[in-house]
């Protein structure tokens, strides 16, 4: 839960940013799907690394172990759907 609420406001500048740099700033539905899907795989990367125990860490390993997962996919999950976005323009 923590993870999630420390990546609001890092998800709504790179949607920002996703939107800003669109070609024509044309929202599309293939740009929903990617956003969706993108997101989809960072709430599972989440629970999946939540749900794992480090025996030998303490107890915001798991916490940190997600957070730093789920700033890799979401920067780059938004990076390459933009960047199939404006190469099909």
């Amino acid at each position: 839960m923590i993870t999630a609420l420390l990546l609001l406001p890092v998800l709504a500048i790179l949607l920002w940013l996703y939107w800003y740099l669109l070609p024509g700033r044309r929202w599309k539905a293939a740009d929903t799907l990617s956003v969706l899907g993108v997101l989809l795989l960072t709430a599972v990367w989440i629970w999946l690394i939540g749900g794992m125990s480090f025996p030998h860490e303490s107890a915001m390993w798991p916490e940190i172990i997600s957070m730093v997962g789920a700033y890799g996919i979401l920067i780059i999950g938004l990076g390459a759907a933009l960047f199939w976005r404006r190469q099909r323009r």
